[in-house]
């Protein structure tokens, strides 16, 4: 019985992690901490959506340097003002929500639901406006769900340079058999999420031409994925992963960020340095 309970109490916790859970309103904004940016709004592709960006430059220099940010889908984008800190030492850094989060356009989510097609479009939205309001090439970094767009729409776009991908999911398919041995299974699409934007597919075909390297994230206890399945798409494209996934210690199963920042922030420093 109390092997039982344990179980039921970890796929709580699992379902808690890997469920959207967006947030309409800032708890905190960047004014509040001092660093400067400036607040956009940009028509999504599709035309159905608009989406609230935070535009940061470069604390410390004069540079055309960038990463664009896609968040897990957890809260807003107000979650994550220091990771932007921890990026903008360097670099210029780009931040935004989906459809359905913060002042972004209103947009129905199912908390039951792992990511929407919808996401991909906003994804390739962003890149758009890098791409025409900063430079032609720049760094993309994700977790959760942005970690596996990241992996998805980044592999085909030739303004991606470099990608950071914490914790990626590999396809749709695989997602839903993971998913169906939980008590409460989650729900991915079953159509409209394009097979072109799935990692493992992805990893198929040669990567965009500006596209030099891709770093993995993954924690040590994660409950969906582990560093065995990363190695999948590692085994793939050999030249562009290399051989070291970052494994976080992660026994308490938390934000790998949140575990040790200072060493996490090295190892993503280090490698959008090359």
């Amino acid at each position: 019985m109390k092997k039982y309970i344990i179980t039921s109490v970890l796929l709580v916790l699992a379902y808690a992690a890997f469920a959207l859970n967006p947030s309409r309103t800032y708890k905190q904004r960047p004014e509040k901490y001092n660093m400067e940016y400036k607040e956009v709004k940009i028509k999504t592709n599709d035309g159905k959506a608009e989406l609230n960006i935070w535009d940061f430059p470069c604390k410390s220099k004069k540079t055309t340097a960038l990463v664009l940010i896609a968040h897990s889908g957890e809260g807003n984008m107000a979650d994550y003002l220091r990771r932007v800190d921890m990026l903008r030492a360097e670099y210029n850094v780009v931040l935004f929500d989906y459809r359905g989060f913060g002042e972004s356009s209103e947009f129905e989510i199912d908390k039951n639901m792992y990511i929407y097609p919808h996401f991909t479009d906003d994804l390739e939205s962003m890149i758009d406006y890098c791409r025409k309001q900063h430079v032609q090439t720049f760094n993309l970094y994700g977790w959760g769900i942005g970690a596996g767009m990241a992996l998805g729409v980044g592999y085909n776009r030739t303004e991606i340079n470099r990608i950071i991908a914490d914790t990626p999911f590999l396809s749709m398919e695989d997602l839903e058999n993971r998913f169906e041995s939980w008590d409460e299974p989650m729900e991915v699409p079953f159509a409209g999420y394009e097979k072109r934007f799935e990692p493992i597919n992805a990893f198929d075909n040669p990567p965009a031409k500006n596209l030099t390297a891709v770093k993995f994230i993954i924690g040590s206890n994660d409950i969906l994925y582990k560093a065995a399945d990363l190695k999948t798409l590692q085994a793939k494209q050999k030249k562009l992963v290399g051989k070291n996934i970052y494994v976080v210690e992660n026994p308490d199963r938390k934000d790998n960020f949140k575990i040790n920042k200072a060493a996490y922030t090295k190892e993503v420093l280090s490698f959008l340095k090359g």
